[in-house]
């Protein structure tokens, strides 16, 4: 028997869909107008008075989708937004405050651009995350660093949340290496579709 170690093959993966991803990003740059006109049918089902509702976005980089026509739309229908900033590099942790779009991005714990440390902790009732790849049971590959893992796994301590994953349609793969502490995606949501994995990504939080 071959035992495959994730940390491993999860590493390994990593290199070839960075590429894949550029690729694709190449080939649909109209993909974020594309994703908000997906997105308005599904979240206002889900969230049909998304007043007092926050949701965490990020600030894409590189390849990564970007949310921004995705966030002003939100913004619009009465979302308070918010963005992720690392707070500690050695722990890892990472919080969502709130985001201003009047107010500068600044870089945080690891060097990534969000909010500044006096806007407050928020704890999001939808949080979309970016991705490497995904399966349709809600399985995501991030980059490596667990950021994501750990704070989703504290918020969905606290509440109900939704976790949307923002993705190409051609990151979709099988067999992506899982290990315990990975958070799953409640739903998808690609320039093509929006994908329900369980009750929560077709209901939505109470």
């Amino acid at each position: 028997m071959t035992i495959v170690d994730p940390v491993a093959a999860k590493t390994a993966l990593r290199v070839f869909l960075r590429n894949q991803r550029k690729q694709l990003a190449r080939e649909h740059p109209e993909a974020d107008w594309m994703i908000a006109e997906v997105a308005r049918e599904p979240l206002a089902k889900l969230f049909p008075d998304p007043a007092g509702k926050v949701a965490a976005l990020y600030h894409g980089l590189g390849s990564e989708v970007s949310p921004r026509i995705l966030a002003d739309q939100m913004r619009e229908a009465g979302w308070t937004l918010a963005l992720p900033a690392v707070e500690d590099a050695d722990t890892g942790r990472m919080v969502f405050r709130l985001w201003d779009p009047k107010q500068p991005l600044v870089h945080d714990a690891i060097g990534l651009r969000g909010p500044p440390p006096t806007q407050p902790a928020l704890a999001p009732d939808l949080v979309v995350t970016p991705l490497l790849a995904f399966q349709l049971d809600g399985t995501r590959l991030g980059q490596g660093g667990g950021y994501y893992d750990r704070a989703l796994e504290a918020l969905r301590a606290r509440k109900r949340v939704m976790v949307l994953g923002l993705a190409y349609s051609g990151q979709q793969v099988e067999n992506l290496p899982h290990e315990a502490h990975d958070q799953r995606l409640d739903a998808i949501l690609t320039e093509k579709e929006y994908i329900a994995v369980n009750d929560m990504g077709r209901a939505g939080p109470p």
